[in-house]
């Protein structure tokens, strides 16, 4: 009996730190740019202040090529704890995909999120490939990064996202700042 009480004592105890922990991060977006690839798109993106508490994304992205299986996608993220620039690779990343297979798999997990903000094409059951070439819009994007894991430390974020083709890599870099305690 004691063991089953301390069984449940220490689920309890596990539930309450994470939800401590959950609740505990905020994350701002700070600033996109666009580094190279300027013959693949051309990212035209703002951070803007939505409110005193809220940053959100405006702006387009012009795609001139139909992103097919001959490009790839990665994300690779670092971070400044200190938030002076000098940032360390983290482990944390999505692997370079072929482009189609990311599209078909993992953006179609998160396009949900995009609801209502953007005008990218859905993926639908049948799967989306190439991806068109087209002036695409992102209209006050709020924070969809909602789910950080505990183990993330506190800093400052750049979040690479690198499309690689035969002869060009478009790089565009996300600014976040995570910040971890407790709001009110």
């Amino acid at each position: 009996m004691q063991a089953i009480s301390l069984a449940l004592f220490s689920i309890l105890i596990r539930f309450t730190i994470s939800q401590v922990i959950e609740t505990a991060t905020e994350i701002t977006l700070q600033r996109i740019e666009q580094i190279s690839g300027f013959g693949m798109l051309k990212a035209n993106l703002r951070v803007t202040k939505f409110n005193r508490t809220c940053a959100v994304l405006n702006g387009t992205v012009d795609i001139f090529v139909d992103l097919d299986n001959s490009y790839s996608f990665q994300m690779k993220a670092a971070y400044s704890r200190m938030g002076n620039n000098q940032f360390n690779e983290y482990p944390m990343k999505i692997a370079e995909r072929p482009m189609c297979h990311y599209i078909n798999d993992t953006y179609r997990i998160f396009q949900d999120m995009l609801h209502d903000t953007t005008n990218l094409p859905l993926v639908g059951p049948e799967g989306l490939c190439p991806m068109p070439a087209g002036n695409y819009w992102f209209k006050q994007v709020k924070n969809i990064m909602n789910d950080v894991p505990p183990m993330v430390p506190e800093g400052y974020w750049r979040l690479s996202f690198l499309i690689s083709g035969r002869q060009d890599i478009a790089e565009l870099q996300v600014f976040v700042s995570l910040t971890k305690g407790f709001f009110g």
